[in-house]
C-alpha cells in the first residue's frame, strides 16, 4: 500500500509539469527582434551632389570617435535611406536581440570611407533602448540646420 502511495504521488506530480525547470510564468523570447525608425528630417537638405550615403545606424556602444565606425560587428545598419524627403520609416529585421546605446541616421559627405558625420540621433530614454525577440519603435529628427555633437 505504501508504495502504491508513493507512486500515485509520482504520477499526479509528473501529469502537473509541462515546463520542466523553467520558473512559472517565463514565456521564451525569440532570439531576434526588429527595430522600426521613424525619421523625421527638417531643415534645408545638402545639395544632392553632397550626399554620398545616409543610413539608420544603431550601436550597442557608444562611439568616442569616427573611427568607432569600423566596429561593423557590434552594429545594425539599414540599407540606403531616401533624400529630401519629410519623413521615412526605416525597418530593420531580424536583429539579434541585445542592448542599443546610441543610434541615429549618418551621412556620408564626401567619396571619402572615413567622412561621415551623424546628422540625427535618437534621444528618447537616454539614447538606449533593447531589443528582446520584439518589436522596438523609435523617433528620430534629422535637423540639417541643427546638426548633434560628435562624438557625444
Amino acid at each position: 500500500m505504501k508504495n502504491l502511495f508513493k507512486f500515485s504521488f509520482f504520477i499526479i506530480l509528473l501529469s502537473g509539469c509541462d515546463q520542466g525547470l523553467e520558473p512559472v510564468g517565463t514565456e521564451p523570447v525569440d532570439e531576434e527582434g526588429e527595430i522600426h525608425a521613424q525619421i523625421t528630417y527638417v531643415g534645408e537638405w545638402p545639395d544632392e551632389n553632397q550626399i554620398y550615403d545616409l543610413r539608420f545606424v544603431a550601436m550597442r556602444f557608444i562611439p568616442e570617435s569616427i573611427s568607432d565606425f569600423l566596429r561593423l560587428t557590434e552594429m545594425e545598419i539599414s540599407n540606403h535611406l531616401n533624400i529630401h524627403v519629410d519623413q521615412e520609416k526605416v525597418i530593420l529585421e531580424e536583429v539579434h536581440n541585445d542592448t542599443f546605446f546610441y543610434s541615429g541616421v549618418a551621412w556620408q559627405f564626401s567619396n571619402n570611407i572615413f567622412d561621415w558625420r551623424v546628422v540625427g540621433l535618437y534621444e528618447g530614454n537616454g539614447g538606449e533602448f533593447t531589443v528582446r525577440g520584439d518589436i522596438v519603435e523609435i523617433d528620430i529628427v534629422v535637423d540639417f540646420d541643427n546638426l548633434p555633437d560628435f562624438p557625444p
